[in-house]
Formats: structure tokens, sequence, C-alpha cells
């Protein structure tokens, strides 16, 4: 008893020592990687202790309650070398540290999609907001699906991609660009890497990192291109280069003789490892479940960078595509002639084409683009972009089956052989990040020039009527090119966007955050040139001005944040020549957005999303009167969208993952021409919803082995603008089955597993079930 005494008051020092040193303070900062992007979803330890933080999207952490003293931060990325930085913490103070790690961004993505929490989550983005904004400082809704999803999913289209946005709905230009409906607006020919592209854009999903869905409005910073819709603009994020060996070669094969290879190989090119070069390229082929029918593509996408320094990098991607393929649209006739009401209804034979392979579709487009960025100070950074972007028809045969009645269908063929489409852009901007009187600012100003061009050719021949109870004709393209060659047209058509626009996000506090931004665009064009008879025709000069407003509380910092803006769109409008040969001059069109909602990111990211309610009311929309018998035109037509939006990623426990998203939105006509009036805009269905569960075995003998399975619900829709014919809803079920080495992956996926008929909004049937299975060979 005396001896544990002894040992009890021996130790009784030791034990106030160690109450002296519970004093704890804290510790935030922000990790990046060594070509200063955000580091997102870095591990960081307090050496000794267990406290810990994982970084965000932005790479900023916070880890509270640290012991006070001097103490080791640690950042460890399996086969890169360990961080380590001293930070001295002082009682209830907040030390702050700034970590590099070692290794590019484009490395960082490779590692967090195999051991972050929350493999789906990745929302740092340079485009979003043009500067460094974290997504819960962002009053701005987006969506990212990134490379580890459409790996998980086998994605070889970009419909496929599109179905994981929240609220969107996929479409088909029969020009060859895939694209979207958001928010009840359509648009099929997206951004790159934050620039306007081509008109034509038959891209392969093979070369992407990322595709990023913004939400609303989005004139502020992308202008009016074609490439905006007031529902918003999406932008395709293509690989970039790192500093290591390394790549992957894949092989595919599937149903309707679907067959494709691509390879993605990186390399340095000197022993500093500052110029980098990545190549991805891709061919693919595939038949059809119709008796006629196929899809041919291929492209090669090398991108370039060069590190100068620690202040300058050069950046150099160029891509070439090249896409042949037979395409089919449905048109409606009077419908007094027709009984059917629906797709479901159609007469027509849901595995015929009714046209032949040879009246098809060569198309092209030719991308180069480049960047500089220099580091001008700690708080200042330029950036140049430039992009040419020139797009092409070598031939394009598009059949239009034209209903008469129940039985009868007009062939009509759009004939356009050949034409170009380009667009060139060069942007400069100026971001910052800065306090005035302790207030920081995070700022972007820029300005941008656009020119657009076309040079078009094309003729539309009524090639014959069929009766689809009976044999039918063979197309053939000799006897359209003779009865083309006098319908002829040709048109050239060359416009300019001058823009400047500046972006202010203000921390008000280091929980409140104010955005304020502004766009002035200058609009001009000489109209349309037809070298038949040498005439400019529609000349017009147009200026607009569009605000951006947000609000940013976070109710807990980095974890919970509620948001608000008002955000607008614009479209330039030309003027008309009315029946009595006056000229209307007509302002822009104008989208205006009000929205609010909540964004979280929680428990280490393992469930991150977010809730949000808009409302679009779209001004100074053209709509026609009669008057006297004579339609006059009016710009006082308006339409309104609201609508709410949701999107959870979760990870439950290890190796689980569950992507879900909700769109409700109603897009409707509010005043218009009489037969549009309170009408539903065309192709925007009211309920859409997607869902993917994917779960990877984590450790043991089957470690890498994996299952997924989705969902997709895609509501009615109308086909024609009064309303009176549909496109049915569909739900489409997918599962996959997968094992993932470090050095190999196989995978065997389903789609459309139960059958489902359905249709696209040009009115094609779309694949019945299907398989694809693939395996990838990684160095």
């Amino acid at each position: 008893m005396k001896k544990i005494l002894y040992l009890f008051f021996a130790l009784l020092p030791m034990v106030g020592v160690a109450q002296k040193n519970t004093s704890t303070g804290s510790v935030k900062g922000r990790v990046t990687t060594k070509d200063n992007q955000p580091a997102a979803f870095v591990s960081i330890i307090v050496i000794g202790t267990d406290r810990n933080a994982i970084s965000d999207e932005g790479g900023y952490f916070s880890i509270n309650k640290v012991p006070v003293g001097a103490q080791q931060l640690e950042v460890s990325l399996i086969g890169y070398e360990t961080l380590r930085q001293p930070v001295e913490i002082v009682e209830n103070q907040a030390a702050s540290a700034d970590l590099q790690v070692t290794i590019s961004n484009s490395q960082l993505q490779e590692v967090t999609v195999t051991s972050s929490k929350s493999k789906f989550v990745f929302k740092s983005s340079e485009y979003v907001a043009r500067m460094p904004l974290r997504n819960l400082e962002n009053p701005q809704v987006y969506n990212v699906v990134g490379r580890a999803l459409m790996q998980d999913q086998v994605i070889i289209e970009r419909t496929d991609l599109f179905r994981n946005i929240p609220g969107a709905v996929p479409n088909f230009s029969a020009g060859g660009s895939m694209g979207l409906s958001m928010r009840g607006f359509s648009t099929t020919i997206g951004m790159r890497n934050g620039m306007a592209t081509s008109a034509i854009v038959p891209l392969n999903p093979a070369i992407l990192e990322r595709i990023e869905s913004i939400k609303g409005p989005s004139g502020t910073l992308f202008g009016s291109n074609r490439n905006v819709t007031f529902g918003g603009v999406y932008n395709y994020v293509t690989k970039r280069p790192y500093d290591q060996f390394g790549g992957e070669i894949s092989f595919a094969a599937g149903s309707y003789e679907f067959g494709r290879i691509t390879a993605d190989i990186n390399t340095p090119l000197n022993k500093e490892k500052t110029i980098l070069l990545r190549m991805n390229a891709a061919a693919q082929s595939e038949g059809s479940f119709q008796d006629q029918g196929f899809n041919k593509n291929y492209t090669f996408a090398p991108t370039f960078s060069y590190q100068v320094n620690d202040r300058l990098k050069f950046t150099l991607d160029m891509e070439m595509t090249r896409g042949n393929y037979t395409v089919v649209s449905f048109g409606l006739g009077n419908l007094a002639n027709i009984t059917a009401r629906n797709f479901k209804d159609l007469p027509l034979d849901y595995k015929k084409s009714y046209i032949n392979n040879s009246v098809d579709v060569n198309n092209g487009i030719n991308n180069l683009q480049a960047q500089i960025e220099y580091k001008i100070s700690d708080q200042w950074k330029s950036q140049t972009n430039y992009l040419y972007s020139v797009g092409f028809y070598k031939d394009l045969y598009w059949t239009a089956l034209n209903m008469i009645n129940d039985s009868m269908f007009a062939r009509v063929v759009r004939n356009q052989t050949p034409e170009t489409f380009g667009n060139i852009e060069i942007q400069q901007n100026f971001i910052g990040d800065f306090k005035i009187a302790g207030i920081r600012n995070r700022v972007v100003a820029g300005i941008d020039y656009n020119y657009n061009y076309n040079e078009l050719y094309r003729a539309t021949v009524n090639f014959d009527t069929i009766n689809i109870l009976r044999p039918t004709r063979v197309m053939s393209v000799p006897a359209l090119e003779a009865a083309s060659a006098t319908r002829f047209a040709a048109t050239n058509t060359v416009s300019r966007n001058a823009s400047v626009y500046v972006s202010d996000v203000v921390n008000i506090t280091e929980e409140l955050m104010a955005m304020l931004s502004v766009r002035v665009d200058r609009f001009s064009t000489k109209g349309t040139y037809a070298p038949a008879t040498g005439i400019y025709t529609g000349a017009y000069e147009q200026t607009s001005v569009s605000p951006k407003f947000g609000l940013v509380y976070q109710i807990i910092r980095n974890r919970i944040s509620l948001f608000g803006n008002y955000m607008n769109g614009f479209v330039n409008v030309a003027p008309v020549t009315q029946p009595d040969n006056t000229i209307l001059e007509l302002k822009p069109q104008y989208g205006n957005q009000w929205e609010g909602g909540v964004k979280f990111d929680l428990f280490n990211t393992h469930l991150n999303g977010s809730v949000s309610f808009y409302n679009i009311d779209v001004t100074n929309s053209t709509r026609t009167e009669l008057v006297n018998g004579l339609n006059f035109t009016r710009q006082d037509g308006t339409q309104r969208s609201r609508g709410i939006e949701a999107e959870i990623i979760a990870s439950p426990v290890k190796g689980l993952t569950i992507v879900a998203g909700y769109g409700y939105n109603e897009n409707k006509y509010v005043n218009s021409a009489v037969a549009l009036k309170d009408k539903n805009v065309i192709f925007s269905p009211n309920h859409i919803g997607n869902m993917w569960v994917s779960y990877t075995v984590p450790a043991g003998e089957i470690k890498g082995l994996g299952i997924g399975a989705g969902v997709n619900y895609t509501g009615a829709s109308w086909f024609d603008a009064a309303n009176s014919f549909k496109i049915p809803a569909y739900t489409l079920l997918s599962s996959t089955i997968f094992y993932d080495a470090p050095k190999f992956r196989i995978s065997l996926k389903g789609n459309n597993l139960s059958n489902e008929r359905y249709w696209n909004n040009n009115g094609s049937p779309q694949k019945p079930a299907n398989f694809i299975s693939s395996v990838s060979f990684k160095f």
C-alpha cells in the first residue's frame, strides 16, 4: 500500500503538467498542388495526435482542438513524397498553414478517385466562377460529372453522361452535337474548357476529365454565345498532362457490332519535368438495332504544357474529331388526319429506319486551344485564353419522316454539302485575391472577343412519299444530288461580340459573402451574305448589360451554406421587317433568375449536395399579332420557368457511394401568340430523376471487385408547340460489374435492362437493351 501511495504522489506532478497541456488552439489553411491548383479531398493530420481533417474542393481545411505548442502537420499520398510542415499552436487562436504537395492537379485527381471518401465528389473548378471559389462559397448551383463516374458507368456516349446531371434531359442535334435541356431550355453545343466552340461538336467522351453543368442564365461570365441558354451552360473539361509517365489502353465491345479502342498516354519531355505531353485517342464503330444505320467516329487530342518558371506556364490543347453516321427525325403533319397523339401509338416499325446507309452524315471538328498563365504577385494572376474552333460537314443528308396520315409519310431530305461553322475567341482575365481595409476580395476582371462565322450550302428535297404498309423505295444519293442541283442556296454570315466583365466576391465576414458582377456586351453583324446576289441582309448592332448578384451565408463554415442569387442572361435579336415594310428595331431578349437554396458538405465529404428553388422570367420575346389580316411582330412576349433541383452524393459506408438527383420544372409561355399562351415549352418534362449506386470491395482478397446499378426517369413532355403530341415518359435501368486492379480494369455494363421503348427530342427511336464489355490496361 505504501508503494502505491508513493507511486501516486510521484506521478502527481506529471499529471499536473498533463493538465496544463490540455489547452488547445486550431489551425486552418489551404493545400495546393505543385501547379498551384486546389488539392481537394487530401487528408491532413497533426502528428502525434488524433486531430485530422480532409481538404474541401477548394483545398481548404480547418482542424480544431489541437494541443498548444509546436506541432507538425502531415499530408501523405501513396506513392508520393510525404509533406511535413511545422506549425505553432497558440491557445484559443487559429494558426495559419499553407501546404503544397509535390504532385500535379491531374495526378491528384487520379489519387482521389481511389482514395477519396466520396469518389464521385469533385467540385473544384477554375471555370465556373473564373476564380478560385469553393462550391460552398458560390451562390450559383453547378453539378460535376467526373472521370470516376464515367469509368464506373462505362460511358461511351455523351447522352449517358448527361443523365447524371440533376434535372437535365439529353437531346440531340442532327448536325452531330449532343446536348441537354436544363431548367426547360435546350442547347446542343457546350463550352470547351470555358471557351465557345463551333456549332458542330462531334465530341468523344474519351478525351474528357469531367463535364460541368452550370445552372441558370449565365450571361455575366459566359456572354450570349450559342452555347448559353437561360437554363444554363455546360462545359467540357479535357484531360491535362501531369509530371509522371503513365497511361491507359482500353478495348470495348458490345451489342449491335459495337467496338472501341482508346489510348491515354502521358509523359514528361524533359528531365526537369517542366515540359509535359498527354495524348488521348479513340476510335469506335457501332451498327444499329434497326434494319439500317451506323455510327462511327475517331478522335486524336494531344495536350502540351510548359512550366517556364514558378510564375509562367503555357498550355496548348488540340483536338481533331471525325464522325460518320446516319440520322432520321420525325415530323408532324395535320393532326386532324392523324390518329396517334403519342410516339407509342405511331404505326411506325420501331426497328425499321426507313432510309439506307448511303444517306449519311460526314462531319468533323478541329480545335486549337491555348492558355498563358502568369503570376503577377501573390495577390494577382493573369490568364490569357485563345480558342480556334472550326466544325464542318463534308456532307450531310438529314432525313425527316413527315407524317401525312396514319400510313403515309413524306421523306424530306436536307442536303448540306459542304458547310463550315467557325468560332474564334480571345479572352484576357486578371484574377485577384486581396484585402481592402481587412475585407477579403476575390476578383476576376476580363475582356472577351468572339468572332463567329458560317458558310452554308444547302437544299431541301421532297424525295418521295411512302406507304409504311407497303415495301419502301430505296433512297439513292445520286437521286438526292440530282434533285438538289437546282435548289442549293449559299449564304455566309459573320458576327462579332466584344465584352468586358468584372465579378467580385466580398467576405463581409468569414461566414457571409456577397458576389457582385456585371458584363457589358457589344454585338455586331453585317447580316447574311448571299453570293448569288452579292447582297448583305439583316445587318444590326446591339448592346446588352448583364448583372449578377449573390449572397452566401455559411451556417457551419465549410459545411452548410445558405445561398441566393439574381442572375441574368441575354440573346441578341435581329430587326424584323413588318408586313407594311417598316423596320422594327428589337432589344435583346433577357432571362432573369431568382434562386435560393442550401449546399452542404458533411461528415468529411461522406454527404455532399444541394437543394435549390428557382424562377426564370424571360422578357422581350417576340410574338406575332394579326392586324388587318397581316401578321405583325411584337416584342412583349414573356415566358416563365420555375422549379426545384436537388443533388445528393453520399458514402454511408466504406466502398459504397450513392449519386442521386431530382428536378421538377414547369416552363410555360405567359404572354405570347394566342395559340401558345399558357402552353408548355416543347421537350421540357416536369419530372426528371437519376440515381446510381456503386459498391467496391475495399479490402481483402477480392479488393477492387465492384457492382453498380442505376435508374433514370424522364417524365412525359410535348413534341409540338401546340401541346397536342407527346413524347412519353420512360425509365431506364442499368447495371455494371467490374474488377479494378492496379494494372488493369475489367467491366461489363448492361443498359436499358427493362428493354424500354423511348424516343429522343428528334422523335428517333432509341436503343433497346444492350451490353458492353471492356478491359483497360494501366501503366
